[in-house]
């Protein structure tokens, strides 16, 4: 080696070693979060079923809904929802399944393409980067250190999570608690015809799940203003879910 290449090789040294710090730091905080809420060492992916009741808004409109909700890490996610405009009330039904997805509005079914099929995979890559455990051991994921935010007057510790082709989300935890009170990510938004903005939600009221703590209160805001507010209920964890869920409807 040259000698003027010796302190180049000494920079990048430290840069690595700093790096791997970060990393672990970032790891340790994720190990705590699954601890407090009370997942044993090894726990497998994410499966998960549930009830949300609540409010959407968009474009200055108010939706009331009820919907069943499964999940199933990695990539794989059902929603059956019944909403209320008016006086009339409407079911959706979505369904991705890897690299597909469909939506059922009322008796039609219809695949989902383009940007709203990257919306929608992206939205099960969410459910699987909040479930937490793959974070530990998946090879795949990129772990650092971020600022911490104040949420619901608490200080937080923070932790951005990468992956190739996907969007970069940022977990703040509760830095008493060690559980996880809010996602932010930047998405495009289907209401302003795909432009990219933030997704912020809030995530709180925390109860036992079957043997661990979920949340049961949601608020989503997206571009500064509050699109979803629910609650959620009957939480169930699970090993696997019926393969069925997932087919196209």
């Amino acid at each position: 080696m040259r000698p003027y290449l010796l302190p180049l090789a000494a920079v990048l040294a430290l840069a690595a070693s700093a790096a791997a710090d970060d990393a672990a730091d970032a790891k340790a905080v994720i190990e705590k979060a699954v601890k407090a809420r009370g997942d044993k060492p090894g726990a497998k992916d994410a499966a998960m079923t549930w009830k949300e009741k609540g409010k959407f808004t968009a474009s200055g409109i108010a939706l009331p809904y009820d919907s069943d909700w499964a999940f199933q890490a990695p990539d794989k996610f059902r929603f059956d929802l019944t909403g209320t405009l008016g006086d009339a009330k409407f079911k959706l039904l979505v369904v991705a399944n890897g690299a597909k997805a469909w939506g059922k509005d009322g008796a039609k079914v219809e695949e989902i393409t383009g940007e709203k099929l990257e919306y929608t995979r992206n939205e099960a890559y969410q459910l699987w980067v909040m479930s937490l455990t793959p974070l530990l051991g998946d090879k795949g994921f990129t772990l650092a250190t971020a600022k911490g935010k104040d949420v619901a007057g608490k200080p937080t510790s923070a932790v951005k999570v990468t992956r190739e082709g996907k969007p970069a989300v940022t977990l703040y935890f509760d830095k008493d608690t060690g559980l996880l009170v809010k996602r932010e990510v930047t998405v495009k938004d289907e209401f302003q015809n795909w432009k990219e903005v933030l997704d912020e939600a809030y995530l709180s009221d925390y109860q036992d799940a079957g043997g661990v703590k979920s949340f049961t209160k949601l608020k989503v805001v997206r571009d500064g203003k509050t699109m979803i507010e629910s609650t959620l209920s009957d939480v169930k964890p699970a090993d696997k879910l019926d393969a069925k869920l997932f087919e196209k409807p």
